[in-house]
């Protein structure tokens, strides 16, 4: 019985203590983006709209696999002479120029209609080479890590893929938006 007497207080205390711990709720969304609001060659632009924006800080993570075909680019040479600079295009047959670079931007338009970045991010397979290309097809990964907002800013998300390149055949798209409070 004595010991039930000394456990019972030590146990309420420890059980007590858990109360004036600091609690953290996350919630959030995942999307998987298959259509585009605006599709080309070489652009892809998705609108996701944003709910239950009240006010606390919104927090993205973004990932883009992007995938498709690369193009050479002529090398340009420019020389000045008497009557200016001349630029023309030289394919020199060994001389091999590989472009693939791509950007993600994302960014909220708020209630009032106005425009905040969130965060960007590039990267590219570019390559210059003397060796001939065969295979033009490559993809990159970008992403956005914890790009957040103000509260009360972000009505839509827009997030911007584009790309110097031949063509974007995909885009794996996933967006998590969530809230901290």
């Amino acid at each position: 019985m004595k010991y039930l007497k000394c456990i019972f207080p030590l146990l309420s205390f420890v059980l007590a203590s858990q109360s004036f711990a600091e609690t953290v709720f996350i919630s959030g969304v995942k999307h998987s983006v298959t259509e585009y609001s605006y599709s080309s060659d070489t652009r892809r632009i998705a609108e996701i709209e944003v709910l239950g924006d009240g006010a606390q800080e919104i927090s993205f993570d973004i990932t883009a696999v992007v995938s498709g075909l690369g193009r050479l680019k002529p090398d340009v040479v420019c020389r000045d002479s008497y009557g200016g600079e001349h630029c023309y295009t030289r394919n020199h047959p060994r001389i091999f120029d590989f472009v693939y670079d791509v950007a993600l931007t994302a960014s909220c338009v708020g209630r009032d209609g106005s425009r905040t970045a969130i965060d960007a991010d590039r990267d590219n397979k570019n390559i210059y080479t003397n060796v001939p290309i065969t295979d033009f097809r490559n993809d990159v990964v970008l992403t956005i890590d914890n790009g957040s907002i103000a509260a009360d800013q972000c009505e839509t998300l827009i997030v911007d893929i584009q790309g110097d390149l031949e063509a974007i055949n995909d885009v794996n798209l996933k967006v998590f938006t969530y809230e901290r409070f």
